[in-house]
């Protein structure tokens, strides 16, 4: 075998073993920032048989909020990452969304994350220090929703 085939096949074993090194190292950050988001995900299936508010409804769904489900599991538009475990949710709010995520990058800490999504203008991301001040964030979103 020449010099230049052996060289091909060694560059090709090499991005086989980096692409399986990558898909490993993915599930790894997934499972983390799984861990790291449970207390939120936790914290919503508390909550999500409250009552919501109905001016709060009228606000998102103005002409068929009597139609949609009441209860604060409505409010959740989707969980995002696998669904055995989610690494964050998406919520609609009056005049858009909220969006609660754990983001992970190699070799820096965890960003605790909310994007504020609001129809027809830029949406206002903030980051916190701690998972605390996440989720505090998290309980004061949800208790200007509910009932209590």
């Amino acid at each position: 075998m020449n010099q230049t085939l052996q060289k091909l096949r060694e560059l090709a074993q090499e991005s086989v073993l980096s692409a399986e090194d990558s898909i490993v190292q993915k599930r790894e950050i997934f499972a983390s920032c799984a861990e790291l988001a449970a207390p939120l995900i936790q914290a919503f299936r508390d909550v999500e048989n409250e009552f919501v508010r109905i001016t709060v409804m009228r606000q998102i769904w103005p002409y068929d909020f009597d139609r949609r489900d009441d209860r604060v599991a409505g409010l959740l538009v989707n969980m995002i990452g696998p669904k055995e475990a989610p690494i964050g949710l998406k919520i609609a709010v009056p005049h858009g969304f909220l969006q609660f995520e754990v983001i992970m990058k190699p070799g820096s800490p965890p960003v605790y994350s909310c994007v504020r999504d609001t129809h027809g203008q830029r949406p206002l991301a903030m980051d916190f220090p701690s998972s605390e001040a996440w989720l505090e964030f998290f309980y004061k979103s949800i208790a200007d929703l509910i009932e209590l």
